[in-house]
């Protein structure tokens, strides 16, 4: 059951002592002048509205209840005046039957024409209150609801994006880059300041092609080799990227990251060392551009590689039948990016 207003504990004890004795107030000065009031109160009519108060208020509050199962949310603009009907009807008459019995048991006549039309729009109004008060609060939950749900989504687009910048950006690379710069800068500044060029050019590329959906492998390539002039600052220069691919086979789209980042999680799950070089190939076949190195893994992965690849299988399932794959075998790692094909539009005249 939906927390709403009128099944609060303390409004639904409060509620009917309150507004029985002002209904009562109400019933008095509607029949005699205030100067009178203190002629004609009664603490036992007072009781007796209350208990009204307190029959009709838990009548329309076991009416909704009831509704709320056999007419849930999509029935709203028939549950609308179905409701108001039913709580009306019912309210009203136990509180008529409820007075009747005080009249003829408690007083010992009946009630008049003019007290009947009193009590009959007194109780009618009462039932319309409540109504109100129920679908103003059920508005206002749905119209919270819908806002909460709105921020939620902001939340997970910013904190997507937030994610996003962050892997484009690849604060690992950042790092390890400046502290290769450190020391290149001792040692060599001229090597130092190409080294430089090299790293702006790389976020450059980051930056500039991140919002994108598709860039030409021959940009990709040149990205791609580019980073393996930052990592083979760490790694002694024993990495190298060799290229069959052909011209026609550059105009080939890929999207934006794709070659750097495959390269890059080679890279960091590859045993390196100054005497075995590490040669990354890049190919042609059939509808895929392959990435192949030789296979020779560390006890632990890298973190970030994992999710990596994930952003790269999601991102190509939206523009390709052809699924991202990786395959160990014969001592080699093979990771196959499918070629995506821009189809051109032909305009005749």
């Amino acid at each position: 059951m939906k927390r709403y207003f009128i099944h609060n504990a303390f409004f639904r004890l409060l509620t009917p002592l309150v507004y029985g004795v002002m209904a009562y107030l109400l019933v008095l000065l509607i029949n005699n002048h205030v100067s009178q009031l203190n002629d004609f109160f009664s603490s036992q009519e007072v009781y007796v509205f209350i208990v009204l108060m307190y029959l009709s208020l838990e009548s329309m509050r076991a009416v909704i209840v009831l509704l709320d199962k056999f007419l849930p949310e999509r029935y709203l603009p028939v549950r609308v005046p179905v409701q108001f009907i039913i709580t009306t009807l019912l309210s009203v008459g136990l509180v008529f039957l409820g007075l009747h019995l005080y009249f003829k048991y408690g007083v010992g006549f009946s009630m008049s024409g003019v007290q009947t039309l009193i009590f009959l729009i007194l109780f009618t109004v009462t039932a319309l209150l409540y109504n109100i008060l129920y679908f103003s609060n059920h508005y206002l939950q749905k119209e919270n609801t819908l806002k909460l749900s709105i921020e939620k989504q902001q939340q997970e687009v910013l904190e997507a994006e937030m994610v996003e910048f962050k892997n484009d950006v690849n604060p690992e690379l950042l790092y390890e880059s400046l502290e290769s710069l450190i020391t290149l800068m001792y040692r060599d500044v001229e090597q130092a300041e190409e080294y430089i060029d090299c790293l702006a050019s790389a976020y450059r590329y980051v930056l500039s092609n991140r919002h994108k959906e598709l860039v030409p492998v021959a940009t990709e390539l040149e990205a791609a080799k580019n980073l393996v002039k930052l990592l083979n600052e760490k790694h002694f220069g024993q990495l190298r990227l060799e290229s069959s691919l052909e011209a026609a086979e550059l105009d080939a789209m890929l999207i934006p990251g794709s070659l750097p980042i495959i390269i890059e999680s080679l890279v960091r799950n590859t045993i390196i060392s100054r005497f075995e070089p590490m040669i990354i190939r890049c190919y042609w076949e059939d509808d895929y551009i392959t990435i192949q190195s030789k296979l020779n893994d560390r006890l632990l992965q890298h973190p970030n590689t994992e999710l990596a690849m994930n952003r790269l299988q999601r991102s190509y399932s939206l523009y390709s039948d052809l699924t991202l794959i990786k395959v160990k075998a014969y001592e080699e790692n093979y990771i196959k990016l499918p070629v995506i094909r821009v189809a051109e539009e032909i305009t005749t005249y």
